[in-house]
């Protein structure tokens, strides 16, 4: 295949930046997704796909613990909330468990006015229940808010997904999913201008900070010797990647998204033995429509064992941030600023992860994306548990940051059902207000668990309540969490 086009995969999707293209799959009013690339002419790119962000442990305990809340008499009623997601395969066995929720496919049409057919999804990747999983940890805690399961499977049907929260005037989105390539995942891009919109909008966006922290790497472009070998850490040309058996994948971007092409890199792979196991070399051309500063490398291997990537200057003179995020592999010398998005979005309510058992007590889990993000912005903003009991996963097997944004947004439609008068975003602020944290005094988010692990405020008939007219129930002003991330600030507890 011609080197200077992007590889296509037996799944891969196109993406056009035209609405409404004849044939499409499926459209937005940004774009539309073909099962193929189009005449020559036109540019294109893949299908940006979601990964769900789950990770599998042996141990778990419940959720955020509402039973308080529950015995008062709260429930979430009056609120609606949204799951996005991409896996729903055989969603129907668990509807009357999740009170007989509305489902929504984006796909088939862009008004997603149709329902889902979960028993027959069009790709591999649709075929877990992560999303269902998702919806049964909301449902548990606030069983009496309004579900909504949403069938998101990439870029254009997140679009579109948006376009229906604003217009059924959704109160929660709780999605537990990350987007790669769209932007120098800075806090900038479509899926973050998406993002934006349901917060301008009154939607309350609560997604997973993702589960990269040791899969990722940021760092200056750097070639000291001018051998055109980016150099990593400890001055060397190579970066460490641990492979499992049967290989890998890996994005390496760089901070060019506003302006392609003034670099041109290429990015290969070579095993201990020093043979290449697998090469990235799309061409970037200054000011070329379809010019796009992300290879995508698959790297091959027949054993789990190490292997070493390499980013090649083919034109350009360097200073860039580059970012290496890999799939099911580990990096060497892992950084801060493990984000995808939309969970870089300043417009989001980011959620990392901790281990339920020994809550209170416990750090992240070592997978949770770390902050700041590639702006410097703070994230995550928050933590939840992970490590909880679904139908889907079985008492013990719901973990990462897929479990944790579900049960943080449960709490806030849980708590957002008592106070009609509140919105979303200032139930989200209340709950960092009340995190749980080892700093009592704040001057910065804490790049690790945002305000700390989240937790409902003791209940009774005041405090029930978001703003209870004065004293320590209120909050000060709203989006507190929204102008940690862009300024300092500092309070008491």
């Amino acid at each position: 295949m011609d080197a200077e086009l992007p590889q296509i995969g037996i799944e891969d999707r196109v993406r056009v930046d035209v609405a409404d293209w004849p044939g499409a799959l499926t459209s937005s009013n940004n774009g539309s997704v073909l099962l193929a690339p189009p005449p020559p002419g036109t540019p294109w790119r893949i299908e940006t796909a979601p990964f769900v962000d789950t990770y599998y442990a042996r141990e778990a305990v419940e959720a955020l613990a509402v039973a308080p809340w529950l015995a008062a008499g709260a429930g979430g009623a009056g609120v609606k909330v949204a799951v996005f997601d991409v896996q729903w395969f055989n969603a129907e066995v668990a509807l009357a468990e999740l009170g007989n929720p509305q489902t929504h496919d984006c796909e088939t049409q862009r008004s997603c006015d149709s329902p889902m057919d979960t028993l027959r999804p069009r790709f591999t990747w649709e075929e877990g229940s992560h999303g269902v999983a998702c919806a049964e940890v909301i449902h548990d805690l606030a069983p009496e808010a309004e579900l909504h399961l949403v069938r998101v499977n990439g870029q254009t049907t997140f679009e579109n997904a948006v376009e229906w929260a604003i217009r059924e005037e959704i109160d929660v989105v709780s999605m537990s999913m990350s987007f790669f390539n769209n932007s120098f995942h800075d806090g900038t891009g479509p899926l973050n201008d998406a993002a934006a919109r349901l917060g301008e909008n009154g939607v309350l966006l609560v997604t997973s900070a993702g589960n990269y922290a040791e899969e990722h790497w940021l760092g200056e472009w750097a070639d000291a010797d001018h051998d055109g070998f980016m150099e990593f850490d400890g001055g060397s040309a190579y970066l460490p990647v641990y492979l499992g058996s049967g290989g890998g994948s890996a994005y390496v971007s760089w901070d060019e998204f506003a302006r392609c092409g003034r670099n041109d890199f290429d990015v290969r792979a070579v095993n201990r033995a020093g043979e290449i196991i697998g090469r990235a070399e799309a061409v970037q051309e200054e000011d070329a429509d379809d010019c796009w500063p992300v290879e995508r490398i698959s790297m091959r291997a027949d054993t789990a064992d190490w292997a070493w990537l390499q980013v090649i200057r083919k034109r350009g003179a360097g200073g860039v941030k580059v970012g290496v995020l890999s799939r099911g592999s580990e990096l060497y010398g892992a950084t801060g600023g493990s984000f995808a998005d939309p969970a870089s979005s300043i417009g989001a309510f980011t959620v990392g992860a901790v281990r339920a058992d020994g809550y209170a007590h416990n750090g992240p889990e070592s997978f949770s994306s770390r902050g700041p993000t590639r702006s410097g912005h703070a994230k995550p903003d928050i933590a939840g548990p992970d490590g909880l009991s679904t139908l889907t996963y079985g008492p013990t097997g719901f973990y990462g940051t897929s479990a944790a944004t579900p049960a943080v947004a449960g709490a806030i439609v849980l708590a957002l059902g008592e106070d009609p008068d509140a919105t979303a975003a200032e139930v989200a602020d209340r709950l960092a207000a009340n995190a749980m944290s080892e700093r009592f005094t704040w001057q910065d988010a804490d790049p690790d668990l945002g305000a700390g692990r989240a937790r409902l405020w003791s209940v009774d008939a005041e405090s029930r309540r978001v703003c209870s007219g004065g004293g320590g129930a209120a909050m000060a002003a709203p989006l507190l969490w929204w102008v940690r991330s862009r300024r300092r600030l500092t309070w008491s507890r």
